[in-house]
């Protein structure tokens, strides 16, 4: 039973180390357009009650 749920474990790490090498650079490059969207839009309504 130990080495059914090692296997389990070392294969549910492989997947997550996979799947963080081929998603990591599309998601933090949407992100970043996000965040940089928000601060935009900050700053544009700060712009605004300013005048």
């Amino acid at each position: 039973m130990k080495l059914v749920k090692s296997m389990a474990l070392m294969t549910m790490g492989a997947g997550a180390v996979l799947a963080y090498q081929k998603y990591n650079k599309p998601v933090m490059e949407y992100m970043n357009k996000k965040i940089t969207g928000m601060k935009e839009k900050m700053t544009d309504e700060l712009e605004n009650m300013m005048k």
